[in-house]
């Protein structure tokens, strides 16, 4: 098979030839830092380093260091991807330096420190943080998800690669309805308005909603047809399970988010691949029904996150994006031997049957060395094969 078969097939929970590998993108990239250094530990070079995501740090790795791994996906990445900041040189807004997105929230991190030194920039001015009734959230200026200049030479770059090669292709992240919320009101705050205030809530994620499905319309309407694959953002849990009850989200969250899904699935054939951190276990049959058809990055470090009971529960159901090796431990403070071991252990559990792509659980982070992200993806390499 070709990428583009091998990808499809398992995304149909089909068995193809070899297990597809992913590194890119915005939730399996890696930081600018571990990329330096492996490409001097491979010897490769990348004379323009460019940004699939400036606020993670994270890069575009190019096509040298996409074959050595032979990996199997490429991006179709629109101007500034989801997190569009204004300005790509960090200013200062008191303790913070960072930038602005397109929402007005600005990322920033302590400005005490130099610039080489910020490893990613987190939403720490919420614009929405006094915001106290609907009005409010009605009366924002919100960003025009119509404007089609993002998208610029995205229609014949996509057809490019569709035509002249057999590559998976995906978007980054098209939406993230809940969990940009978080973003313009704060972490803490948005978990108190789900119970104290629902209806600002509700009221930002339809807001959300009406941009994001713009977004997306207007971005697929270009390239959809050469897509394989769409992402959305969510991050509806932590580590040890969800961060609000089932109940709200079922009530809350679940039919907005729903919306977006099917209007995605109108306008492309291509899998809708759902990104959320932690334990997502309890949310599985629910991301089902709202047709989500892969979730990413499978944390298998979280609570009820093991692989082989994740693959038995809902393989058959929902395919499986990530899960290769543990990224808070085995990755960066294992050995080449024990990654390679995790590697096979999980791949034991992940393969029979397909509705596996492999790749790291979220972003190779900085401190990952060279020698471990190449154990990682030759072991993905060496047991793939069906």
């Amino acid at each position: 098979m070709n990428s583009r078969e091998r990808v499809n097939t398992t995304l149909n929970r089909k068995e193809p030839d070899k297990v597809p590998i992913d590194l890119g993108g915005n939730q399996s990239s890696i930081h600018i830092k571990a990329y330096k250094k492996l490409l001097d530990y491979l010897e490769i070079e990348d004379e323009n380093v460019q940004y699939a995501d400036f606020v993670q740090q994270i890069v575009r790795p190019c096509d040298k260091v996409l074959e050595r791994f032979s990996i199997d996906i490429r991006y179709v990445q629109p101007l500034g991807g989801m997190v569009r900041v204004q300005d790509m040189e960090p200013q200062y807004e008191g303790k913070y330096v960072g930038l602005y997105d397109q929402f007005g929230v600005f990322w920033g991190n302590n400005a005490k420190k130099e610039l080489d030194d910020i490893l990613y920039y987190d939403p720490v001015i919420h614009p929405f943080a006094d915001f106290k009734s609907v009005s409010d959230v009605k009366n924002y200026d919100w960003p025009d998800g119509l404007d089609k200049t993002p998208f610029i030479g995205l229609k014949e770059y996509a057809k490019k690669l569709r035509n002249d090669t057999e590559f998976a292709l995906s978007t980054p992240p098209v939406g993230c309805i809940y969990e940009y919320c978080t973003f313009l009101f704060g972490f803490t705050k948005t978990l108190r308005y789900l119970k104290t205030k629902p209806e600002i809530l509700i009221s930002t994620m339809e807001e959300l909603l009406k941009y994001w499905t713009d977004y997306a319309t207007t971005f697929l309407t270009e390239v959809g047809e050469c897509l394989d694959v769409v992402c959305i953002n969510g991050d509806v849990a932590e580590q040890a399970g969800p961060i609000m009850s089932l109940k709200l989200y079922e009530n809350m969250i679940k039919p907005i988010e729903r919306k977006l899904s099917q209007k995605i699935h109108d306008i492309t054939d291509a899998k809708i691949n759902y990104h959320s951190c932690g334990s997502i276990s309890l949310f599985i049959p629910h991301f089902a029904e709202i047709e989500y058809d892969i979730i990413n990055p499978v944390q298998i470090s979280a609570y009820d996150m093991e692989p082989c009971s994740l693959k038995k529960r809902f393989g058959s159901i929902m395919s499986f994006w990530g899960g290769l090796c543990n990224s808070q431990k085995t990755l960066p403070f294992g050995t080449p031997e024990q990654i390679r071991e995790e590697v096979r252990r999980n791949f034991e559990c992940f393969k029979p049957g397909g509705g596996f792509v492999a790749s790291n659980i979220h972003n190779i982070t900085a401190e990952v060395p060279p020698q471990n992200i190449v154990a990682m993806f030759d072991a993905a390499n060496e047991f793939g094969n069906y």
